[in-house]
């Protein structure tokens, strides 16, 4: 409350109490009250006024009582001034109202939506406004923008009055640079390096990516998740008494920046014990329930695996019908032998059936798309894992932005109710790209597609992309669930045109239509049979070229009839970014059912991923491809159908067509058989993992042949081989890639390149 308003309640008492004593205690006027009047409440109703006066009719003139009332009414909040006057044996009241709050805008705010500040203040619009609760909405808001990082923010208000005593609030914000992290210090750790315990940290040190990231920015909440992060990487590698006894943020003198201290205390490290296994549940033998634990005696404790192991004992035990499972673990420390012995109870519950399976929040999407991703059904045993099968493939779907799957009981206490809850978002999409390759040039893609088509799961997409090689534009559709079943049927109409001139002096242009049938085997195992009809023309694009492209080009346009088959086996645990897994392909083609083209084609390839160090931040990963086509009846295989090899797809340091057999012009003519090898470790660049940076080191191995070649056309069969090393980065525009490559082996007539580069961006 300002100094003023206290000097005017001050001389409000001191003018009563002085009236009081000039009026004779005998004579006209009495010292009885006999009418309380009240003056200048607007909205206040005067019943209300009156409530707060600690005088009535009838009660003596009082000092003390007046100055009471004065300082009950003020607190109030409703009056910026109040006097009391007496008028003979009349307390006259006198009170002028505070405004009445009309708006509320907030100006200058980036970092902050008005909907939070506007729950941050206590000033509500159609409240009094008083200049206590504004000076408390500053501090507030000042507190908001420190929890941000944003030390350096400027807030103002302005009060605007407006007609019928009411008032405009406007908060004008300079909010100022972030205050970014110049430092991190780990004190008190002996056994876990800074780096160790830094990584993976929500607040980063300032670095050249920062500017992408956004992660060298203070925040209150930043400051106490990095502070939980540290406990559990100790506690994850057997620190079962870690302390993180602080963890502060101290500004640098010129308020710019921050450092960041975390001060932790180790303890010894633990190892497993003991393992117990107790319990109701007798459906299966220990040694099959042993069999879940991801954790063994002698293992260095891990919350983290102690975790994975209740989870996987959850799943195994809650398919047996237990939806209301609990297992608890005890642990108990030694802390002479340093072991934590571990005693899992399982209280098994009710085995309990499906009884419904409710959908709700789908106003676009259909029922029956949802339905046929719930791995269960009405009248099932409920089952654990295929809950959380159901979750996940729901999620997979990428339809909805929030997805909610329970199980509660329904009225029998026998079943329970499947309820998935969900919350829809855009599946439609347009995408504009451009990028450049050092094999392609300058590219530029457009799409324009919708996962979700009508509600039905359909999925429709038109796109094109352009390059100095290539021109390719395509439609395509996609039922995922043909006549009811899990079946993906769907077509595409395409045009292409190929352009080699770097390796070759022809171009093909092809254009066609294609239908497909998908189907899983199994869990891992999926096929898809397609069909492709297409007319393709190939054309001279040289001054100079061979008397086998001549003859190419003189017997198009060729109209090819081709049925293919594509068999994938895949248990990777990542399909963007695998670290542990495999993946088997087996593709075979077959030209030749009508048409002019006749050949048999078939590409086998398989890749092993596997983590090279416990956090899987190391990976290892192998590639092997071998291929061989061949025209039958006596039929040529066109030049366009030939193997080629070279380039970042598959082997390194090598350009597209760059190796195998060449005409006597020094064309690439390609081969009909083919066997590449590559060897890679993926790993993270320090202080950049989180950016989505990695790099690697390889090496390839690979041969282009054929067995039966023409005259003019030479291979020296021998085996291609190179080494190198990369970077890859999910940039900000997209995927950019860089490849330095070292041939080691080469023939005399391949072209190399030293260093490929690829860069896309979607906008």
């Amino acid at each position: 409350m300002k100094f003023s308003h206290l000097i005017t309640r001050y001389f409000s008492v001191l003018i009563v109490a002085a009236s009081m004593l000039i009026i004779p205690a005998a004579g006209h006027c009495a010292d009885i009250i006999s009418s309380i009047r009240v003056e200048g409440a607007q909205r206040i109703d005067t019943d209300t006024v009156l409530s707060y006066i600690e005088l009535s009719e009838g009660d003596e003139f009082s000092i003390r009582s007046i100055r009471s009332s004065v300082k009950a009414l003020y607190e109030t909040g409703y009056f910026k001034d109040i006097s009391f006057n007496r008028e003979e044996d009349v307390l006259v009241v006198v009170v002028q109202e505070n405004p009445i709050v009309n708006k509320i805008t907030f100006k200058g705010n980036k970092n902050i939506d008005d909907s939070d500040l506007e729950n941050i203040i206590k000033s509500i619009p159609n409240t009094v406004y008083t200049r206590s609760r504004t000076k408390q909405d500053l501090s507030l808001m000042q507190q908001a923008y420190r929890s941000k990082g944003m030390f350096l923010a400027k807030i103002d208000i302005e009060v605007k009055e407006t007609k019928n005593n009411q008032v405009d609030l406007v908060f004008k914000i300079k909010e100022g640079e972030k205050s970014t992290v110049r430092e991190i210090r780990i004190v008190g750790n002996e056994n876990l390096s800074d780096k160790e315990l830094i990584d993976g940290l929500m607040i980063q040190e300032t670095d050249w990516l920062s500017w992408y990231t956004d992660d060298n920015t203070y925040e209150q909440e930043k400051l106490l998740f990095d502070q939980s992060q540290i406990k559990n990487k100790y506690l994850d590698a057997g620190y079962i008494n870690i302390s993180v006894d602080s963890s502060i943020a101290e500004l640098t003198p010129d308020r710019s920046a921050f450092i960041i201290t975390h001060t932790v205390r180790e303890g010894k490290r633990y190892r497993i014990g003991d393992i117990k296994l107790t319990g109701d549940f007798d459906e299966l033998p220990l040694e099959e329930l042993n069999k879940e634990f991801t954790i063994a005696k002698g293992d260095w404790y891990s919350r983290q695996k102690l975790k994975v192991s209740i989870n996987k004992l959850n799943d195994r035990i809650g398919d047996f019908g237990y939806a209301f499972l609990k297992i608890n673990v005890a642990t108990a420390a030694d802390d002479s032998t340093q072991t934590v012995n571990l005693k899992f109870s399982i209280n098994k519950g009710r085995r309990v059936y499906v009884n419904r399976i409710k959908i709700s929040g789908n106003t676009r999407t259909r029922d029956e798309v949802i339905r046929r991703k719930v791995s269960m059904v009405e009248g099932d045993i409920f089952s654990a894992s295929n809950l959380r099968k159901t979750r996940a493939r729901i999620n997979a779907l990428n339809y909805f932005k929030n997805l909610k799957v329970t199980n509660p009981l329904s009225s029998d206490p026998d079943k329970v109710d499947i309820n998935i809850e969900v919350e829809e978002k855009p599946t439609g999409a347009f995408t504009v790209g451009a990028g450049y390759s050092s094999s392609e040039g300058i590219l530029a893609t457009a799409s324009v597609s919708q996962n979700n088509f009508l509600g039905r799961g359909q999925k429709l997409a038109f796109s094109f992309s352009i390059s100095s090689d290539t021109q390719n534009y395509n439609v395509s559709f996609t039922e995922p669930y043909f006549l009811g079943k899990n079946l993906s049927a769907g077509f595409d109409l395409f045009k292409r045109t190929t352009e080699p001139t770097s390796s070759s002096s022809y171009e093909t242009d092809s254009i066609g239509v294609g239908a497909r049938l998908g189907f899983p085997i199994s869990h891992n195992l999926y096929n898809t049979v397609s069909y492709r009809i297409s007319k393709v023309d190939v054309n001279n694009t040289g001054t100079s070229f061979s008397r086998l492209i001549q003859a190419q080009a003189d017997s198009s346009p060729y109209l090819q009839s081709m049925i293919s088959n594509a068999l994938s086996w895949n248990n990777v645990d990542n399909n963007l970014t695998p670290t542990n897994g495999r993946i088997h392909k087996l593709f075979t083609d077959l030209s030749g059912l009508g048409g002019d083209v006749k050949f048999a084609r078939v590409v086998t390839e398989h890749q092993l991923y596997w983590p090279l160090t416990e956090n899987s931040k190391w990976v290892g990963h192998l590639t092997g491809r071998v291929g061989y086509t061949q025209g039958i009846l006596d039929e040529e295989l066109p030049i366009y159908e030939r193997f080629q090899l070279g380039g970042s797809g598959s082997i390194r340091g090598f350009k597209r067509g760059g190796l195998g057999p060449r005409t006597n012009l020094d064309e690439a003519y390609g081969g009909t058989m083919y066997e590449l090898a590559n060897a890679e470790i993926i790993f993270p660049l320090y202080g950049l993992s989180d950016s989505g940076v990695s790099g690697f080191i390889f090496t390839d191995a690979a041969n282009l042949h054929d067995s039966d070649l023409p005259s003019d056309v030479t291979d020296d069969e021998s085996i291609r081989a190179s080494i190198g090393a990369g970077i890859s980065w999910n940039s900000p525009f997209g995927p950019l890639k860089m490849i330095w490559a070292t041939p080691l082996i080469e023939g005399k007539n391949d072209d190399t390149r030293i260093f490929d580069f690829s860069m896309g961006a979607a906008f």
